[in-house]
């Protein structure tokens, strides 16, 4: 039997060849049929699991869902079929990069540029690579050095042009937008930076109404309305009003007030302050009105290590009972930030705050977080802080400390997005109190449209001791944001 029988026989009985099966995936692949492509190589690979390409497009294919370690396993056995394909080496180079493993990365983009010296994929993806990995100098030349050659590579001028939106360079950044999508105006990197400068940088109003209660019966209605703008350079303008209803079973008392402030990026650092007046109508006390200011300095001198500091003054003022004490609160807090490896992040907090009732407190708090395949997160959380003295009416102990470990999913799917996390713990009040458990749960939904538009729902319920003014043993809270561009 001749070839062409042998096909005609083995079509008659519904079996197809495996060249064949290859050749329909690859023309669904080059179609951009990808569910078609994706059942095609998975045929391919029943009859031949080693099959190259059909590993590196499956692994391809994977990347796009985010399931990142399924995809670097199929591409690892593309590589093993056929270890001299370049293509090989710059998808896992690719995947590794998402997947926040920049110096393995960097390691393959260079194996690359060793054996095809001035490829242009692999130079722009290690210049895309330093760019995420925070080393925005060497990113830089690598673009420009593709851009001298090519002055026109709308790839290279977005790239380009995240890291001056990255490093707070708006208007260049924005420059860059325009030139990639004057070359290609489908640009998706382009249109996406674009975007997101216009997100940035456009006024913006918010609205957010929140309600809590706690089992002390302190009962909370507080509404804020909010706007900011950019004025370019790196300089940003902000203000707000609000409003809070507040009530236990004795007292009522109101709340208004008003801040306006500036932002300033220069360079790493960032530095904002704001000022106001908040009028205060108690039900025995007589009304009063407090100034209220605050600023912050923050400085990031590579993406993965950010430190602050900041003070601000205001009335203490969170509960009906409160409002009639006149009390008022200084706060001194520093803290930082930080990634050392890919999905890790810990931070730890200082703070020292001051009463015009002459009591004081002083504080740490601390914890860690690491992602877990990109929708979930596992930590670690811990706090203590010390009055000088026992205040009334306010939550004041001696000593209280609370170690709690967290976990956390969150989701988007298309404009939607949503979150759920908890944590379950110790704590302590006083310093010779009993260790007793200590929970919270949270969660957000929201939904986003247009440019810089959202909504988004929250809720919180814990028996955390400091998350009440009073001390109550269980608080919880609700409450509706609104975003709006201009």
């Amino acid at each position: 039997m001749n070839g062409r029988g042998l096909l005609a026989t083995l079509l008659f009985f519904g079996i197809t060849p495996l060249w064949a099966q290859q050749r329909e995936a690859d023309e669904a692949w080059n179609q951009g049929r990808y569910e078609a492509a994706r059942a095609g190589y998975q045929q391919v690979l029943r009859l031949n699991p080693s099959a190259a390409r059909a590993n590196l497009r499956m692994g391809i294919m994977l990347s796009w869902q985010g399931k990142l370690d399924s995809a670097l396993t199929m591409i690892a056995r593309a590589r093993a079929a056929d270890p001299a394909d370049i293509d090989m080496h710059l998808a896992e180079a690719r995947v590794r990069s998402w997947d926040s493993q920049h110096h393995a990365a960097i390691a393959l983009y260079d194996s690359v540029l060793v054996e095809r010296p001035g490829l242009r994929e692999a130079q722009l993806g290690k210049a895309q690579t330093l760019a995420w990995k925070g080393n925005f100098p060497t990113a830089e030349q690598l673009y420009r050095a593709i851009l001298a050659r090519h002055p026109e590579d709308a790839d290279a001028l977005a790239g380009l042009g995240y890291i001056y939106y990255w490093e707070g360079r708006e208007a260049a950044a924005r420059k860059q937008a325009r030139a990639a999508l004057a070359v290609d105006s489908t640009h998706k990197a382009g249109r996406e930076l674009h975007r997101t400068i216009r997100e940035a940088t456009r006024p913006a109003t918010e609205g957010t109404a929140n309600w809590s209660n706690d089992s002390d019966q302190n009962t909370s209605f507080w509404q804020t309305l909010s706007a900011s703008s950019s004025l370019g350079a790196g300089v940003g303008v902000f203000g707000s009003v609000n409003a809070l209803e507040t009530s236990d079973p004795i007292l009522d008392a109101t709340r208004v007030g008003a801040e306006a402030g500036v932002s300033l990026a220069l360079g790493r650092a960032q530095l904002s302050g704001a000022a106001g007046a908040r009028r205060l109508d108690p039900a025995v006390a007589a009304p009063r009105t407090a100034a209220t200011y605050r600023g912050r300095l923050g400085y990031r001198p590579v993406p993965g290590l950010g430190v602050s500091v900041g003070y601000s003054r205001s009335p203490f003022d969170e509960i009906a009972s409160l409002m009639e004490r006149e009390l008022d609160l200084e706060v001194l807090e520093g803290g930082f930030d930080a990634r050392p490896f890919p999905g890790l992040s810990i931070y730890a907090a200082g703070s020292g705050l001051w009463l015009n009732d002459g009591n004081s407190r002083t504080g740490i708090l601390g914890g860690l977080t690491q992602k877990l395949h990109r929708r979930f997160s596992v930590g670690l959380f811990g706090r203590t802080l010390s009055y000088a003295r026992r205040g009334v009416g306010y939550f004041s102990p001696d000593r209280f400390s609370v170690l709690e470990a967290t976990a956390g999913y969150s989701l988007e799917a298309g404009l939607w997005t949503g979150s759920l996390g908890g944590g379950f713990g110790a704590q302590q009040v006083g310093d010779r109190g009993a260790a007793q458990s200590e929970w919270h749960v949270e969660g957000r939904v929201g939904r986003r449209w247009g440019i810089g538009n959202r909504v988004e729902l929250f809720g919180l319920v814990t028996n955390s001791a400091v998350s009440s003014t009073s001390g109550a043993f269980r608080y919880r809270s609700a409450g509706l944001t609104v975003r709006l561009g201009l």
